[in-house]
């Protein structure tokens, strides 16, 4: 019992999963729902054998292109007191999905997540940003399990803006060569270790640092070829 108590809590305010492939985000959730039903009781003679609700995880795991971010202006993301307070209402709306129960609650908070969603984006477009990455931002739906968005943002997506204590991953290994279609997009990257026979993993190295705070750890599943160089 104390064991669910304390995963339920890190996997609230503590994980964060991010794939380009869906059906890679949805084994992560079945995982992480496992995780929490091995520890409770089981009791025949209650609802649902006693079993507790499991969380809604649509805003902690996220299907999206790592590599690629949103291309915002030079100042800070939320200028004005209406954004930052939107956006507050946004984190609001998400801490109760979290936990939400009943199909109509659900609902209502995922109808009020995209209204907030469309709000913050256009209110973007008036504070500065392209029209372009405003409707990205706005397009992103993460209730829609069968896509990927083109871009990862961790303060959109998960509310983060202090950058992470730990990245973990398992990067592909996959030579740059064989990506054409991948190429030009990472190039508008600006990415430091850009090269045109670079391996992809090379550029999933500077996202998590970039991504770290500072003195964070980075835990890799690499290559002996990444060692040997």
């Amino acid at each position: 019992e104390l064991d669910y108590g304390r995963k339920l809590y890190l996997i609230e305010n503590c994980i964060y999963g991010v794939d380009i492939q869906p059906i890679a985000v949805q084994i992560a959730k079945l995982r992480f729902f496992i995780s929490l039903i091995v520890d409770q009781n089981a009791n025949r003679t209650r609802p649902n054998l006693g079993v507790r609700p499991l969380p809604n995880l649509e805003t902690k795991f996220v299907a999206a292109n790592t590599l690629i971010g949103i291309e915002r202006p030079q100042q800070m993301m939320f200028r004005n007191p209406e954004i930052e307070a939107k956006e507050r209402r946004l984190a609001e709306v998400r801490d109760a999905l979290f936990t939400a129960r009943t199909p109509a609650t659900k609902r209502k908070y995922r109808e009020l997540d995209q209204q907030l969603r469309g709000e913050i984006a256009a209110l973007l477009k008036n504070d500065g940003w392209g029209s372009a990455a405003a409707a990205q931002l706005a397009e992103w739906d993460p209730y829609d399990q069968n896509t990927s968005a083109g871009f990862f943002d961790p303060e959109w997506m998960f509310g983060v803006t202090d950058n992470f204590d730990i990245v973990i991953g398992n990067p592909p290994f996959v030579e740059h060569k064989k990506l054409k279609a991948f190429r030009d997009n990472i190039k508008n990257q600006n990415y430091v270790t850009h090269s045109g026979s670079a391996d992809l993993y090379v550029y999933f190295y500077e996202r998590s640092i970039k991504l770290l705070k500072q003195k964070g750890i980075l835990a890799f599943i690499s290559s002996n070829k990444f060692f040997k160089t």
